[in-house]
């Protein structure tokens, strides 16, 4: 029997999408100092005192006060009013209440929890639902099309390999692929996401493009460290507005895009001991040997010491400093100078992931606006396959071209 394909779920217009980019651009190019700061350089950098007013404590206390919960629930669920917020924050006035506009420090902690809710792609409405994509590309052949995974495939990965499947078969039947191709990526690592979209882009052949990018920290960037970089295609960012406003993001805050909101909302504890111990280290590596700079990583150090005392020796080793010329007294005492000022990291750290999500949305919502600039594109979203916490770069950019284009 024929199939008949249903009508394609509503998909935001190239100028709706643009809009949204550029109001997440103008929150996060006040955010970004947060984003940008390494808690290596935490204490050597004055990072709380330069970037944050209020006291570590207060921090804490408004990030917590509803709940970890409320951290990742949609604005409109959470009692914040959808209507309401993209009123308050499309007035870039408010932005001037977050953070001061002198001295460029985050002043109101509140306010900034429900900017940076407001701008995340749960909250801001730049979604597709998978269930009206999957019903739309079944048409009349309702019904799912399941897959066995193998029994080496973790829980993780077999989520993942599930989801995927199905909806991958669904669009290349929709698109009627027999021996003509889709393009399909799961977890494409940095500049991979990027190049995806522009192959399916550039080959007539390629009829629909299915990809969940990975690994933001790995992209190239146009606009940071040209001199370092002379190749002409970068994997952010993609479309004409950012590429005309210069916009950079910076390794730190790509790294930063990466940290999993949903599984620290679900009680997954934030690594602070172990930065709280690189951060001091690196105080002790810079007033006692005076390196400021190095070409050597520490690396995963914190997991193999036994205490304090036997990280700092064994990462000294490592970055071939002289450990002998620091007694064990020393070492405890810039422990103890520091270890009442472990909440301040804490704080911070709690405040880039719940940036972490801005900069996720922001890259890709360059990656749709960039499909949403082509000619030959028929519909293109952003849809949610993946439980977050059991996978947090849980998003796809999936596109399908037009027919005449086939």
């Amino acid at each position: 029997m024929s199939r008949r394909p249903g009508r394609l779920p509503p998909q935001l217009s190239p100028a709706a999408a643009a809009a949204r980019l550029r109001r997440a651009a103008g929150f996060l190019a006040r955010a970004l100092p947060l984003c940008r700061a390494h808690t290596v350089e935490f204490y050597t950098g004055g990072l709380w005192d330069r970037l944050v007013a209020p006291p570590p404590a207060a921090v804490l206390r408004e990030l917590r006060a509803a709940g970890p919960l409320a951290l990742r629930r949609p604005l409109a669920e959470g009692g914040g009013g959808g209507g309401a917020a993209a009123a308050l924050w499309d007035d870039d006035d408010m932005f001037s209440n977050v953070f001061c506009e002198n001295s460029k420090k985050l002043i109101n902690v509140h306010l900034f929890a429900l900017a940076a809710k407001y701008y995340s792609l749960s909250s801001l409405g730049v979604c597709t639902p998978l269930e009206d994509v999957l019903e739309a590309l079944r048409g009349d052949n309702q019904g799912t099309t399941g897959i066995k995974t193998d029994e080496f495939m973790n829980n993780k990965k077999s989520h993942e390999v599930q989801v995927m499947s199905e909806l991958v078969d669904n669009i290349a039947n929709y698109c009627g692929i027999k021996q003509d191709c889709m393009m399909v990526g799961l977890h494409t690592c940095g500049d991979l996401a990027a190049n995806t979209l522009r192959i399916f882009t550039a080959k007539p052949e390629i009829k629909a493009v299915c990809s969940v990018g990975c690994c933001y920290h790995l992209l190239s960037e146009q606009f940071e460290n040209q001199e370092e970089c002379p190749e002409e295609v970068w994997g952010f960012p993609m479309c004409q507005y950012l590429k005309d406003e210069g916009w950079c993001c910076g390794r730190n805050a790509r790294m930063s895009a990466c940290l999993a909101l949903e599984r620290v909302a679900v009680g997954q504890m934030l690594p602070t001991e172990s930065l709280f111990y690189r951060a001091v280290l690196q105080v002790i590596i810079e007033e006692i040997y005076g390196v400021t700079k190095s070409d050597r990583h520490v690396g995963k150090i914190f997991s193999k010491s036994s205490s304090f005392i036997d990280y700092v020796r064994k990462s000294l080793k490592k970055l071939e400093l002289d450990d002998s010329k620091l007694p064990d007294s020393c070492i405890m005492d810039y422990y103890e100078k520091y270890k009442h000022r472990m909440n301040e990291l804490e704080a911070f750290n709690m405040l880039k992931v719940v940036l972490a999500p801005c900069i996720e949305l922001l890259i890709l919502l360059d990656r749709l606006c960039y499909l949403k600039e082509q000619d030959n594109i028929a519909w293109s979203g952003l849809v949610k396959l993946f439980d977050p916490v059991k996978s947090p770069r849980c998003y796809a950019v999936i596109a399908l071209k037009k027919q005449s284009c086939f």
